[in-house]
């Protein structure tokens, strides 16, 4: 089986997925009126769970609601990353989505440096221990970390927390080359012209 095909197999599989009821409402139709498209980038397997419902994790909330373009980084977590951050649900994800061990999917399969999805994001609250499961995640309690401040440039103590940002209606698109940036970025009107759902 060559890597091509193990590749549509993926995508044949969130196809499958996204006939679930949370895939249903936003059309291209959207993008061709006009409205508003921002991109954000997920290190792999989490960019490509987000066809399966999964629920997204930053330590950043977010008043943005509409439409997200769904990247791949160009480099995934290896499976001790993935471990550190999913414990025993990396398992769970890697039995019942991928059916193969992570490494093989990482290294033959998954799209890196790639727009993949485009989703509705309709909601951001504080995560909690109930909602691990959905955000293949382990939930932890807020926490301290040293960060550098930009305006002044000294090191100042902040409060850490997990944020769930909610997503509907995500859908797969035929795979673009995306070299984003961190954090938000908008997407040009050239190519939201270029998306084609799968």
């Amino acid at each position: 089986m060559n890597n091509t095909y193990k590749q549509q197999e993926l995508w044949q599989s969130t196809e499958q997925a996204c006939t679930l009821p949370h895939v249903s409402n936003w059309c291209l139709q959207d993008l061709s009126s006009g409205a508003k498209l921002l991109a954000l980038s997920w290190k792999e397997p989490f960019a490509s769970l987000m066809l399966y419902g999964k629920i997204e994790t930053r330590v950043w909330p977010t008043k943005y609601r509409g439409l997200v373009l769904i990247c791949t980084s160009k480099k995934a977590y290896n499976h001790e990353q993935l471990y550190n951050i999913s414990g025993n649900l990396v398992n769970d994800f890697t039995r019942k989505v991928i059916g193969r061990n992570y490494d093989h999917w990482q290294n033959n399969i998954i799209k890196q440096g790639y727009a993949i999805a485009v989703g509705r994001l309709v909601d951001c609250r504080l995560m909690t221990k109930d909602d691990e499961s959905k955000c293949f995640v382990k939930y932890r309690e807020p926490w301290k970390e040293e960060r550098i401040s930009k305006k002044t440039g000294k090191k100042k103590i902040v409060e850490v927390k997990l944020y769930c940002h909610v997503y509907e209606d995500v859908k797969p698109i035929k795979p673009i080359i995306w070299d984003g940036k961190q954090g938000w970025t908008n997407v040009s009107q050239d190519l939201i012209r270029s998306i084609e759902l799968r």
